[in-house]
């Protein structure tokens, strides 16, 4: 680029505005989230998919042209994106009335996150590749692109639940007529007898026993087994209704023993154990336990032993 008011180089632009929008393209998919999951919701979120990458790399183009009020406009309009987390959360709230097995307001809130963040990269990623392509030309710019690109999904992929906790299947069986167990670990009282026979006939369960502290912090976070649980029914279905409680897919700790396990039980529409495992297992560990330090009773008097 030439001083102001000669012909201005748009590589570093171009260059970093296709970086930043092929960042957050990506990252537009539909999980389990189930968001975007319409044209409304794709259309939307390219859209700012678009605006977080012009962003981005227009802030170098109009400093080295000197334009300083055209970058302290795009610093200021890069601040909006903070009422996307809102729009998110009240999207998924709003959704949340018409699921059977809900997220859990600890999981909207590590979704609605997850979107602002993903523009907030975009940007990130644009305005490090039109630096670069800026400074030390159109090659070398590309490559930074690809190398941010790559960098930014792996930081926002997250640790999963199975990179922490070990998940097994495990027997249903009642005990004392009505109390459920997933192998050792009490689960709830079952009172009517059909839901008993349908549990022992087509219930599933899984033990879900942590690899160290930081899995057994993260089970004792009732968000955490909430999102399970939502993951487990979204994998294999529910024959879950209204106003049946007892046909609610449930992720609990061994209590009162205090191991630091969980168990988990639902009545599947589809009985894929496989499945169910590796539902479980993708769980992103929400933000809501990820500091968390509580442990195993147990452990902690083992380890003052």
């Amino acid at each position: 680029m030439s001083s102001s008011g000669g012909p201005i180089d748009w590589s570093p632009m171009i260059i970093g505005f296709a970086a930043g929008f092929l960042s957050r393209l990506i990252s537009i998919r539909t999980g389990r989230s189930h968001y975007p999951g319409f044209p409304s919701g794709y259309i939307s979120q390219l859209a700012l998919a678009i605006i977080a990458a012009m962003i981005g790399s227009s802030v170098i183009v109009a400093l080295v042209g000197k334009e300083f009020t055209a970058a302290t406009f795009l610093t200021l309009a890069a601040t909006q994106f903070r009422d996307v987390r809102s729009t998110e959360r009240k999207t998924l709230e709003q959704e949340e009335e018409l699921i059977l097995v809900s997220r859990g307001a600890g999981y909207i809130e590590g979704i609605a996150i997850t979107y602002e963040a993903r523009n907030y990269l975009a940007m990130l990623v644009a305005l490090v590749t039109a630096v670069a392509t800026q400074y030390t030309g159109i090659v070398i710019g590309l490559v930074v692109g690809i190398i941010a690109i790559v960098v930014g999904e792996i930081y926002m992929s997250g640790p999963k639940i199975g990179d922490m906790i070990e998940v097994e299947p495990a027997k249903l069986h009642f005990e004392k007529g009505s109390l459920l167990y997933v192998g050792d670990v009490m689960m709830m009282e079952v009172g009517l007898p059909h839901s008993r026979d349908r549990y022992q006939k087509e219930g599933m369960g899984v033990i879900l026993t942590p690899k160290g502290r930081r899995g057994q912090s993260v089970l004792w976070n009732i968000a955490q087994r909430q999102a399970i649980s939502h993951e487990a029914a979204a994998a294999v279905g529910t024959q879950k209704d209204v106003g049946y409680p007892e046909q609610t897919p449930l992720c609990r700790m061994d209590m009162p023993k205090g191991s630091g396990r969980a168990g988990l039980s639902i009545l599947p529409v589809e009985s894929n154990m496989q499945a169910l495992i590796q539902a479980i297992k993708n769980t992103p560990v929400l933000e809501a336990g990820k500091w968390s330090a509580l442990t195993s009773p147990i452990l902690r008097r083992k380890e003052m032993d």
